[in-house]
């Protein structure tokens, strides 16, 4: 066998064997990175502090999120008010922290209604700052007491939505469901604010 011949038989036992080896796939990242501004950690929540299926005449399942925003891993956000109109609580976590917000409970009854609470810092102006958030985002002012609003409601896209406003908390509630219209909202978080009372949040 000429050089050559032997030059190439010896490539092609090369590519056989590495052929046969195993082959070593990288490991991909299986979670999702964080969004932006995400500084909370998951907090518990004690038995009948949130909405249930059995509160509204749609069906499903309720699931349950409450993350609690403490000065250790949300320290530093800068935010004078919500800076974003699309979805509640429109700011990052870091931005809520900053703003006075102190938990986020989450509840989804179904897939129609959506009840979210953020908690505020004792003495904060929070609910002040989401009153002209909700104006500035098309709410209309539904109730006010002292001269200051507490109910907003905004109806777009077939989704109906309710801000209120309470002494230790902002309250958001949503519905795409016909059979849960702006009254149904309002006593929905009207239900939510007696009931997050259980829930307890960093000072």
């Amino acid at each position: 066998m000429s050089g050559n011949g032997v030059a190439v038989l010896a490539v092609a036992v090369l590519l056989l064997a590495a052929c046969s080896e195993p082959q070593v796939t990288p490991e991909v990242a299986t979670t999702a990175p964080a969004p932006p501004g995400a500084c909370g950690v998951t907090g518990s929540v004690p038995g009948g502090a949130t909405l249930v299926a059995a509160d509204v005449p749609v069906d499903g399942r309720t699931s349950v999120q409450y993350t609690v925003l403490g000065a250790d891993t949300c320290g530093g956000g800068v935010a004078g008010r919500p800076d974003r109109c699309g979805t509640f609580p429109w700011t990052t976590e870091r931005n809520l922290y900053a703003l006075g917000g102190r938990g986020w409970l989450q509840v989804a009854v179904g897939s129609a209604v959506r009840e979210q609470i953020v908690f505020s810092a004792a003495g904060s102006s929070f609910a002040d700052a989401y009153a002209q958030a909700a104006q500035d985002c098309g709410f209309s002012t539904l109730t006010v007491l002292d001269g200051d609003p507490v109910t907003l409601e905004r109806s777009r896209d077939g989704r109906a939505e309710i801000v209120y406003l309470t002494g230790r908390s902002v309250i958001w509630t949503a519905s795409t469901d016909p059979a849960v219209d702006v009254a149904g909202l309002v006593r929905l978080a009207g239900v939510a604010e007696q009931r997050s009372a259980l829930v307890t949040t960093p000072s």
